[in-house]
């Protein structure tokens, strides 16, 4: 690179992850992860060591299967983009458009839990660039990402996944991951990257032109192309080395494959989910306790609970499939079912009649809701709704326990939790609003109409799927 660095800045690191599976993904395109807030890899090496009778020292201590590369990636929620982006399933929320106030109201649509449909088995690259400079500009450049150094992490697995929110912050999430390999390249260099070398005619089709009806093009008089010459011929693209395992194969390294390494970036139509966004639904613990929502009957004090904060956390454990030939992992299969846990903590203020007692006969199934939306309303009529960018459903909660914490000085506190059971078809539900890209003809709200919705007296403009000029009724 053509500058010394001294330190590596948050500002000049960025998160890429490209389609699956790893070996041969379905696209060559790689996509920016989006408001990433920290990034960790460890690498844990496994050794058997051997002993023998009549000596004091190892007679050898032998790396008996390949290391695993966990990964650890904290976020802010925006509107299930970067959900969709790691393979989990969101539903993308059909929206409702009002002629005269934009987009007012989006009912999810569920087709499956986070575990359904799972498209995992990813490359990861964390790029870094130049100390002075924002990462996300690099696309913008005539050499695009040409001279960066890229950490390249091979067959990425999904093993935890985390959503939670506290009063004062943002709505966040987190990623656990494992992985099988991991490389170091300078793209582009000739320094263990990958460089990309295209004649300009290939890029440009328009310089083969054939057709002598098409009066765009202008050709030489014999018909043939217009020439460059040869030192501006080619085109050198700064690519990367793809990172993955042949898993199926042995875990075979994949060589000679590399890809010219221009990244989708997506602007979301968030920036963050803060807490006036936040809105909780839970149904009242039947046998006694305190009050989540609504106005129960059966106590003295009436009251609706003041949350805290709550966090999700949904496992993927996985059984790692190996076999002789071969110290790599041949896949990482996903169990069904798992547990999951949700937990609030609440300001106490009123509890339900009831005793705990009647939880072994009457234990129920509760359905938690967690709408995510923006702090202010479309308009400044207090009866129309916000915008909703994700919403978060768990339809068969059982109940875990709570505890009850008073002192001096203090507000009562109770926290509560709940399990549930995770597959393909029950646990947790997520939707979210990520086709609708940010647009800045996009009046007047934050959000866009997805594809193929039909909406009455509503004016397209040049890009008729993406964008909708909303006109008055």
């Amino acid at each position: 690179m053509g500058k010394l660095r001294n330190v590596i800045q948050y500002n000049s690191v960025g998160l890429f992850l490209t389609d699956a599976p790893a070996a041969n993904p379905e696209t060559d395109k790689v996509k920016f992860f989006n408001r990433v807030q920290n990034v960790g890899i460890s690498i844990d090496v496994q050794r058997q060591n051997i002993k023998h009778i009549g000596g004091e020292d190892f007679l050898a201590r032998k790396i008996v299967q390949a290391p695993d590369i966990n990964i650890n990636v904290g976020y802010l929620l925006t509107d299930g983009y970067e959900e969709n982006l790691l393979g989990l399933n969101v539903a993308p929320a059909p929206i409702v458009v009002s002629p005269k106030y934009g987009v007012i109201d989006n009912d999810e649509i569920h087709e499956g839990t986070i575990y359904k449909d799972l498209r995992e088995d990813r490359n990861m690259f964390m790029v870094v660039g130049d100390e002075p400079f924002d990462l996300t500009g690099y696309a913008k450049r005539s050499q695009g990402y040409s001279g960066t150094d890229a950490i390249g992490i091979g067959n990425c697995f999904l093993t935890n996944y985390n959503v939670s929110a506290s009063v004062g912050g943002f709505a966040e999430a987190s990623v656990q991951m494992v992985a099988s390999d991991i490389n170091y390249a300078c793209m582009g260099s000739g320094e263990g990257g990958y460089s990309w070398t295209q004649p300009i005619e290939e890029i440009f089709g328009l310089l083969r032109q054939v057709d002598a009806f098409d009066e765009d093009f202008v050709l030489l008089e014999d018909g043939s192309i217009i020439g460059l010459g040869e030192e501006f011929g080619e085109v050198n693209y700064g690519g990367a080395i793809t990172p993955s395992l042949d898993l199926a194969n042995k875990g075979a390294v994949i060589t000679g494959t590399g890809f010219v390494f221009n990244p989708d970036m997506y602007s979301s139509a968030t920036t963050a989910i803060n807490q006036g966004g936040i809105n909780v639904t839970v149904r009242n613990l039947d046998m006694g306790g305190p009050i989540l929502n609504g106005i129960n009957q059966g106590t003295c004090h009436k009251g609706t609970a003041n949350i805290q904060n709550f966090d999700i956390s949904v496992p993927f454990d996985r059984e790692d499939l190996r076999g002789f030939e071969s110290n790599n992992v041949y896949g990482r299969k996903l169990k069904k079912p798992q547990i999951g846990t949700i937990s609030f903590s609440l300001l106490a203020n009123a509890f339900t009649s009831g005793r705990f007692q009647e939880l072994l006969c009457n234990d129920n199934d509760y359905e938690i809701a967690i709408d995510l939306t923006s702090q202010c309303k479309l308009t400044c009529r207090s009866s129309d709704p916000k915008d909703k960018y994700m919403k978060f459903t768990v339809n068969n909660a059982r109940f875990q326990g709570y505890s009850f914490n008073e002192q001096v000085g203090s507000f009562a506190t109770v926290d509560c939790s709940f399990s549930f059971g995770m597959s393909s078809n029950n646990g947790l539900f997520v939707s979210g609003c990520f086709e609708n890209e940010r647009h800045k003809k996009c009046v007047p709200s934050t959000m866009m109409a997805p594809r193929n919705l039909e909406v009455d007296n509503v004016t397209p403009l040049e890009d008729p799927i993406r964008n909708l000029q909303i006109t008055d009724a």
